[in-house]
């Protein structure tokens, strides 16, 4: 099982991300952070959040959580349009479950 966040961040403001998270007592990230500034897997998976249309933080996606299964099947999803909004880690675990 492998956890990869997304984002359109670029990779040197994701590894200054990953530096800050680790430098916060808890450890390094466990999971990779990856890439997306033009947009492609965002776009595939529908996320566009047109409210950051021609704003400074312009291309930055509705939050969403994927449980892809061995298949690559999405076996479960939740998106957002509130960033402050977020499943939980019980949702989350429940539907990673589900796949065994």
């Amino acid at each position: 099982m492998s956890l990869i966040a997304v984002s359109v961040d670029d990779q040197e403001k994701l590894k200054q991300l990953a530096e800050k998270i680790a430098a916060d007592g808890k450890g390094p990230l466990t999971y990779s952070l990856l890439s997306d500034p033009d947009h492609r897997v965002i776009d595939t998976y529908g996320l566009h959040d047109p409210a950051y249309d021609g704003q400074r933080f312009a291309g930055i996606p509705h939050p969403a959580v994927f449980v892809i299964d061995k298949s690559g099947r999405v076996a479960w999803a939740r998106i957002e349009s509130d960033y402050k909004i977020r499943p939980s880690n019980e949702d989350i675990r429940a539907a990673l479950a589900s796949l065994n």
